[in-house]
């Protein structure tokens, strides 16, 4: 297995495209190539078509697969903004590829259907690793998670929603030949490698584990028996001036992903949505569930940056990865750092100088706790090496 990365940011489609092809063909060597992963910028939207076609040219592919982003992470950098094009080609000898395009008409009844889900999503029941991109506009992902959570358990599904477009057609999605503004692309990946995935919610917990003693749809009504946003505001009067310092980036739920989860990596974080004082409720981006704990969490780069490097941790004293493939939050990078190349500069220090691509999203998929999620300020990473 060999990865290789090359990007470029000229402005014109065609020749950023075949710059950054080039450049990834120089550190390839010869060869040909099977895998072609393609991240680029919103000014490249309009000529998806042209930027497709230039690489199939240049690199011949046994597969193309990409699509659009605000932010775009190249080689060396998380570029924000601009005509960025990045570039991952592989040589795979003895892993399979298992490529389908995502249109929402297909997924209604592959909920359901074991039957219509293997035809939809071929060989994704077997695959080590899954990569998905959709279009948050055209696509209920949600339901294409719950799909693959209940007809190919322990699948990791990796990757997020294209964020290159505010409005509906505003991204472009790319598979061989087909490119698309609506819907999304899925590559499986099985064979001779193995792929560790790291998702990080950048969360900090706070406050003690609270339990949901009544619910309503999406809504908290009771904590510990009492109204939730009193509890809550009891948790917070508690905090010493350094945690409350915090809550200035905001506070969020954590729900339990795992039995005694008292931790970073035990919660799935969701948005807290808003608060009715007169009712005393809660309101937060997920339907809660009675008797589970939950816990308040806060989010601030100092927290994000030591949860990235606690999962990365374990990477660094693994054998030398062939590749990262990143998906971050665009809510992240210099939002959340206040400095570019937060989260890229946090896997160099882990695996060294790594081929490295990928795009920010509008919510990343990954998952937590066994079944795939889908998260919001959070950086979902596939680090793959030979078996």
């Amino acid at each position: 297995m060999r990865w290789a990365a090359g990007a470029s940011q000229l402005a014109d489609s065609g020749f950023a495209a075949e710059e950054a092809a080039t450049r990834a063909l120089e550190g390839l060597g010869p060869g040909g190539v099977d895998l072609a992963m393609v991240f680029f910028g919103a000014p490249h939207v309009p000529h998806a078509s042209a930027l497709a076609e230039t690489l199939r040219r240049v690199l011949a592919p046994q597969c193309l697969i990409g699509a659009s982003a605000q932010g775009i992470v190249t080689p060396e950098h998380e570029i924000e903004g601009g005509p960025v094009v990045s570039v991952l080609a592989a040589r795979l000898p003895g892993v399979e590829m298992m490529p389908f395009v995502v249109v929402r008409e297909a997924w209604g009844q592959a909920v359901h259907d074991p039957l219509e889900f293997a035809r939809v999503a071929p060989g994704a029941r077997d695959a080590e690793v899954l990569f998905l991109i959709s279009d948050p506009f055209s696509l209920p992902v949600e339901n294409v998670l719950t799909a693959f959570n209940r007809h190919a358990p322990g699948v990791r599904v990796v990757g997020g929603m294209a964020s290159a477009g505010v409005r509906p057609n505003g991204n472009a999605f790319v598979l061989n030949d087909w490119v698309s503004a609506e819907g999304g692309v899925g590559l499986g990946l099985k064979g001779a490698l193995r792929a560790d995935v790291v998702v990080s919610q950048g969360c900090h917990p706070i406050g003690p584990p609270l339990e949901v003693t009544r619910t309503q749809g999406n809504l908290l009504v009771e904590l510990d028996g009492q109204p939730a946003l009193e509890r809550a505001e009891q948790v917070l009067r508690e905090l010493d001036d350094a945690q409350r310092e915090r809550l200035r980036h905001g506070l969020y739920i954590g729900r339990p992903v795992r039995a005694g989860a008292h931790g970073p990596g035990d919660y799935l974080i969701r948005n807290l949505l808003g608060a009715d004082r007169d009712r005393g409720l809660l309101a937060i981006g997920d339907r809660p569930k009675r008797s589970e704990r939950v816990r308040l969490h806060v989010r601030d780069a100092a927290s994000a940056r030591a949860d990235l490097e606690m999962l990365l941790t374990p990477q660094s004293v693994d054998t030398p990865a062939a590749v990262a493939v990143m998906f971050p939050c665009n809510g992240r990078g210099r939002g959340l750092y206040g400095r570019p190349d937060g989260d890229l500069s946090v896997l160099r220090e882990a695996l060294g100088e790594v081929p490295a691509g990928g795009m920010f999203c509008a919510g990343e998929f990954g998952p937590l706790g066994g079944p795939n999620h889908l998260h919001g300020h959070t950086a979902s990473i596939a680090i793959l090496r030979p078996a």
